[in-house]
């Protein structure tokens, strides 16, 4: 098994608790749900005129009858972990007051938790209305299909409503030929993937998890995040080995087709960035940054964690490479203020096991995504719910658990040793909680999923 978590689609219909949350302290965690399940379908855009969320402070009571167990009530849910160990903090994000925390300094393999640092970065130093424009441009004879870091192309016409797929290439294809009404008949197309530099394939990765199409080689243009399409253009679970390649030729095949009863014809040219005196003759637009973040969180995408880090290098002028995304990372959050100790990267996404991680650096990064002052509140809707959209659909269904679905967000991360679990929520008296819970050295997976919705349905349960 590996980081990469199918996320399935369910139905996210909770009237009662939806009705109550409203009216509840701390109820900002639950009017995120139905944005985060129609993000999970990949269906209308949420982020028009994307806002800060304001989370206002809870009212705590003198006496926390919950507090006062906490401690003993976590330990006993976690000592029952099947096999291997686990290590937690949980934070008042309000008073700042550590509620409980196991071993949560020591260096931990994070798995997708990972993941959660690029959305905070990304979200912190770039636009959230930005988006990732693929381009044509030309000279003479000579068009060029420039990358511009949008990963999420569709094969057919632009889809403005969804998140994948937004820009279309069959749209970029038509604007050229339309765009083409005089000079030469035959057109020589080239590919500039130049926006990215340095290995696309992290040695890190294992071979097993490229040869099962967990990951492959990172371009800055691909579609439906490096998914190859099928005989119809739809998504495929193939891998192509070279993405951006992949595009080149279905793009040039669109434009024979196109332009025939123009009687124009393309040729595949090379891949070579564009010359500077090149005229841009086209360009399609892609889902904003912070619609592509909350959808590479609610699905757990690696590859486009990896190519939005790359992405956040080039927006910040540096080469869009893995070694200038993993340094514009650990910028961010030590800029912040973040406690980077024990923080060892070696991917993006968090497929290596030689990633490392500390709960107390994953809660801080939390805390600062949910300060209802910086426009970081956007990556809250990226969580996936408890029981309801995401890869949480299917999780905290329970007996145990089922308390705690629709008021308890979290990013899972899945290994075939580690089982991880960071979000946010609140409790029954109030308390806006931030959390972490990280399994690692586990054979058995079920077994620690349920642990930790355990441990997270005891913060949040009514």
């Amino acid at each position: 098994m590996s980081s990469s978590e199918t996320s399935k689609k369910r139905q996210w219909i909770l009237p009662s608790v939806l009705g109550v949350a409203t009216l509840s302290v701390g109820a900002w965690a639950i009017p995120h749900v139905q944005s985060a399940h129609t993000l999970a379908d990949g269906a209308a855009s949420s982020y028009v005129s994307p806002q800060p969320v304001q989370i206002p402070s809870a009212v705590h009571s003198s006496v926390d009858s919950q507090t006062a167990t906490l401690t003993q009530t976590l330990d006993q849910i976690l000592d029952s972990l099947p096999d291997g160990n686990v290590t937690g903090l949980v934070v008042d994000k309000d008073s700042g007051e550590v509620l409980y925390q196991r071993g949560s300094e020591q260096q931990r393999v994070p798995a997708s938790n990972l993941k959660i640092l690029v959305d905070y970065a990304l979200l912190e130093r770039v636009d959230p209305t930005e988006r990732y424009e693929t381009s044509v441009r030309r000279q003479n004879d000579v068009l060029t299909l420039v990358a511009g870091g949008d990963t999420l192309l569709g094969t057919g016409l632009s889809r403005p409503d969804d998140v994948v797929g937004h820009a279309g290439l069959r749209t970029l294809a038509q604007e050229v030929v339309q765009g083409l009404s005089q000079g030469p008949s035959h057109y020589r197309v080239n590919l500039d993937t130049s926006i990215y530099r340095g290995p696309s394939v992290n040695p890190a990765w294992a071979q097993g998890d490229i040869d099962a199409g967990e990951v492959t080689a990172v371009s800055p243009i691909a579609f439906y995040s490096h998914y190859s399409p099928d005989a119809q253009g739809n998504a495929s679970h193939s891998r192509p080995a070279e993405a951006g390649q992949e595009v080149h030729r279905y793009f040039v095949s669109l434009l024979n087709e196109l332009g025939a009863q123009k009687n124009l014809s393309f040729s595949l040219g090379e891949e070579e960035p564009a010359t500077e005196n090149s005229e841009r003759i086209a360009q399609v637009s892609s889902a904003t940054v912070a619609e592509q973040a909350a959808y590479m969180m609610q699905h757990s995408d690696n590859m486009l964690a990896e190519t939005l880090g790359r992405n956040l290098a080039v927006s910040l002028g540096r080469e869009g490479s893995f070694e200038q995304a993993r340094a514009s990372i650990q910028e961010t959050l030590e800029q912040n203020g973040i406690d980077t100790a024990g923080f060892h990267p070696v991917d993006i996404c968090g497929l290596s096991g030689e990633n490392k991680v500390t709960n107390r650096m994953i809660v801080q990064v939390l805390e600062a995504i949910a300060d209802s002052s910086a426009h970081t509140t956007l990556a809250l809707d990226g969580f996936p719910v408890a029981g309801g959209s995401g890869t949480l659909a299917l999780r905290f269904n329970s007996a145990d658990t089922r308390q705690a679905q629709g008021y308890a967000r979290a990013k899972t991360g899945t290994l075939y040793s580690v089982i991880s679990l960071s979000g946010y929520g609140y409790s029954a008296s109030g308390k806006t909680l931030v959390y972490s819970f990280i399994t690692n050295d586990i054979t058995r997976i079920d077994g620690a999923k349920e642990t930790l919705d355990r441990a997270v349905t005891a913060l949040v349960q009514r």
